[in-house]
């Protein structure tokens, strides 16, 4: 690996993993989480994603709130890299859903008056949860390969629109509360125990499909996602490709394994990765929500 030519900072609606987070190097501005409209926590810092989905199992009815992160928390996870002449690239979640972007953008116009030979470069990810950990992961790619930060910026606004997201969830009220897709909502709930398979991509949020129970949710999951390549003519094997689970670790393994054996069917070969979708979905969607996400990986 190269020396670093700029420090990535994201958002924590990434979602990495702790120690992907580590090996990566690098740092993670955090986004807000409350169950009781008063006090909040630190999304990532103050709490894991597993004791998260808990107290959502544990408190019935509650609904947690989120907040994002203010100009002042991305100024101080910058500062001490800027002033020392390291460029910074921040990567936020859609600003289509949150205002995380636009804190980022304000902070970068503070910096750029107070440290004007050190540039800071905030991209919009129009990405949510895993969709947007790939994109830091393929960010550490460029990074690594020795590409200026003005370029990887660039690189990266120029590849937002190869990727996507399928998800389903277990619980409709989450869904419902949070009022961000209600129109699907509507269709979906016509029937009991319907479960839509929603697609996210470039921002946008799109219905899919209903099925009639979890399982055959789970399998459309799968199915969509194998189309995605037979349709587009693609190789999953120049993709990153992830499954996110919410509360149990059984359950995306069990989807993995679906998703496996669908690519395999289809005469594709992949081999996806695990993790949790983190705090900031999961507020809104419930504990029980299931996804595949994937990414086009550039040619270096």
């Amino acid at each position: 690996m190269q020396e670093s030519r700029f420090k990535i900072i994201s958002d924590s609606c990434c979602d990495l993993p702790r120690e992907d987070v580590e090996r990566l190097g690098i740092d993670i501005v955090p986004l807000y989480v409350s169950f009781d409209g008063e006090k909040y926590e630190r999304d990532y810092f103050d709490f894991t994603y597993h004791d998260f989905y808990q107290r959502m199992i544990d408190e019935q009815g509650t609904f947690p709130k989120t907040s994002l992160p203010g100009v002042e928390d991305y100024l101080r996870a910058w500062e001490p890299y800027v002033k020392e002449g390291v460029p910074v690239l921040s990567i936020s979640m859609t600003s289509m859903m949150s205002g995380s972007f636009n804190s980022a953008r304000n902070a970068a116009s503070i910096m750029a008056e107070k440290y004007p030979d050190t540039p800071v470069r905030a991209v919009d990810s129009l990405a949510l949860t895993l969709y947007e950990g790939m994109l830091v992961r393929e960010a550490c790619r460029l990074r690594d390969a020795g590409m200026e930060l003005e370029a990887a910026a660039e690189k990266l606004e120029s590849i937002r629109k190869d990727g996507r997201a399928y998800f389903t969830i277990g619980d409709l009220s989450y869904l419902s509360r949070g009022g961000r897709i209600g129109g699907l909502v509507k269709l979906a709930a016509v029937g009991l125990g319907i479960k839509p398979v929603i697609l996210f991509s470039n921002g946008n949020i799109s219905l899919c499909s209903m099925t009639r129970s979890r399982q055959k949710s789970l399998s459309e999951l799968a199915r969509q996602a194998v189309m995605f390549f037979k349709n587009n003519g693609e190789d999953p094997g120049e993709y990153y490709l992830e499954v996110g689970y919410g509360l149990h670790k059984e359950d995306g393994e069990a989807l993995r394994e679906l998703f496996m054996e669908a690519l395999r069917a289809a005469g594709l070969s992949a081999e996806p990765g695990l993790s949790q979708i983190g705090t900031m979905v999961g507020a809104h969607n419930g504990p029980y929500l299931m996804g595949i996400a994937l990414q086009k990986r550039m040619k270096l």
